[in-house]
């Protein structure tokens, strides 16, 4: 990238977190409005139906399009604001650094099968920790609702759909997901603290939290960890991306594949496996990140040698 594609100014990361916090809720707000806005103008239905009409299947195409611009709005805007106040050329600031080398595609190739199975134990384990049945009750609630919308945007009968859905639901949030949690959040986090394992642990956490979801809560900040890792081993935006695409699309191709059967669905959607896996992807997944760090490694002393 050339020199003129620079950032305005250095902000201190504590008025960059400002910033960046600011920047969050002004747009959650444009996405939900324009967004939303355009699916009751399609829909023709007032916004007080339009949560209704979005979990009808027949409109299954309008809530993509509509879930997509939401995501791209409210992720992508604080992540370029925070970019263009950190000094440096805008498009490093924001993570696109070059993969460094073949060997590193391939230890996330690894890591995407080895954090699926510490995901699924991870959802188990949470299922038999004890809560109060008010507790239980308002979780069992919330993870209807997230099968409902996924049951209403996942409707798929071709291999075109099946596309699309792999572009829209997994590929466009694992794009600006990343450039949002890592790439801004992280990166922020770390600037400010220069803790880089408490920035990755504080952003999983938040990661987490920002899917609403109590039973998948465990499993998605590991999944956040792991991908925080990854970014602050690697410098680089694009292999998180990779993981946190493959982590998508295989639950969208997952649910394809089983899309005539309502009970098997379910059981994709449940992400449930055995916690003993749980122990053999943790050792796994640490065996694969020393490696995946190595190359980064090995890779610096090769520039300071040139």
């Amino acid at each position: 990238m050339n020199n003129d594609n620079r950032s305005l100014f250095e902000m201190n990361p504590a008025m960059r977190f400002v910033v960046f916090f600011v920047m969050t809720g002004i747009s959650l707000l444009l996405g939900f409005f324009i967004s939303f806005s355009f699916a009751a103008f399609i829909l023709h239905v007032p916004f007080s139906d339009l949560p209704k009409a979005m979990l009808d299947p027949t409109n299954a195409g309008i809530s993509l399009i509509t879930n997509a611009f939401a995501t791209i709005i409210s992720f992508l805007i604080p992540s370029i604001a925070v970019a263009y106040f950190t000094n440096g050329e805008v498009s490093r600031n924001m993570g696109f650094h070059k993969i460094k080398n073949s060997k590193q595609v391939f230890y996330i190739i690894i890591l995407s099968v080895a954090g699926l199975y510490l995901s699924g134990a991870l959802a188990s384990l949470t299922q038999i920790i004890p809560i109060s049945p008010h507790l239980k009750k308002w979780a069992l609630e919330l993870e209807e609702t997230y099968k409902q919308a996924m049951g209403a945007i996942t409707q798929m009968k071709s291999i075109g759909d099946l596309f699309v859905n792999l572009t829209l639901v997994a590929l466009v949030p694992a794009v600006v997901e990343e450039l949002y949690f890592r790439g801004a959040l992280q990166k922020t986090l770390k600037d400010w603290s220069g803790n880089g394992w408490l920035a990755v642990i504080i952003t999983a956490i938040i990661f987490s939290a920002f899917h609403f979801s109590f039973f998948g809560f465990l499993s998605r900040m590991a999944l956040g960890i792991l991908l925080g890792l990854i970014f602050d081993y690697t410098k680089t935006i694009w292999l998180p991306i990779l993981l946190h695409f493959i982590n998508n699309g295989v639950a969208i191709t997952s649910i394809y594949l089983v899309r005539n059967d309502v009970k098997k669905m379910n059981q994709v959607m449940d992400e449930g496996m055995p916690i003993y896996m749980g122990a053999i992807a943790i050792i796994a997944v640490a065996f694969i990140l020393y490696e995946l760090k190595k190359t980064t490694y090995h890779e610096r002393l090769e520039n300071d040698i040139h």
